[in-house]
């Protein structure tokens, strides 16, 4: 039973350490897109834009800490 939930442990971890990048990438980058792009289109309206420069400020971040990981490399 211990092996099994060993060997399942490892294959989490595998799962989160190679998908979790392109997955919050994916996220970061849709919620730039609904936000900016479709809601203005759905409620025929402008973008907030001090709200739009919050989350685009934020997005950057995520991108530099993402980077910053990368060029850390695995320890």
């Amino acid at each position: 039973m211990s092996e099994r939930l060993f060997r399942a442990q490892e294959v989490a971890l595998c799962l989160i350490r190679k998908w979790w990048r392109p997955l919050t990438c994916l996220g970061i980058a849709g919620s730039m897109i609904v936000y900016g792009v479709v809601l203005p289109i759905m409620i025929r309206s402008y973008p907030d834009l001090t709200g739009l420069a919050a989350l685009v400020t934020a997005c950057a971040a995520a991108f530099a800490v993402r980077e910053w990981g990368k060029c850390k490399g695995n320890e």
